[in-house]
């Protein structure tokens, strides 16, 4: 068990069991496997926060992992990635501006300035 404090969700914690394999069945990419089907051992983790920065219901979510004999910083760096992922793909728009953030500040959208200091003379040649 891990358990970290987050800026955006607060307190997160993450349990984890090892060699855990999900159930397969005939579809899909198992569609035309001749025989039976095969056992893939992974570690199985579930991740519970206090909140989410949307203010939705935050209900634990379960994460597969295919590796095996997971340390506490697999664990930690497997569920970290996951809100990471969820941080990247939020909209600007929807998430609340962080420390030293101006919310008008639009990246990448700056008027063109004329050089200055002794650069100047040799965007003019």
């Amino acid at each position: 068990m891990t358990t970290t404090d987050t800026c955006l969700y607060g307190k997160a914690t993450a349990h984890a069991w090892d060699r855990l394999h999900p159930r397969l069945t005939w579809r899909a990419a198992w569609l035309d496997h001749k025989g039976p089907l095969p056992l893939i051992e992974g570690t199985v983790i579930r991740l519970a926060v206090e909140h989410l920065p949307s203010g939705g219901v935050n209900k634990p979510v379960w994460l597969w992992w295919s590796g095996t004999g997971a340390t506490t910083a697999d664990v930690h760096h497997c569920w970290q990635s996951f809100l990471r992922r969820f941080d990247i793909e939020e909209p600007p728009s929807r998430r609340p501006p962080r420390r030293g953030q101006n919310p008008r500040h639009r990246p990448g959208i700056r008027p063109p300035r004329p050089p200055q200091g002794r650069h100047q003379n040799q965007a003019l040649s």
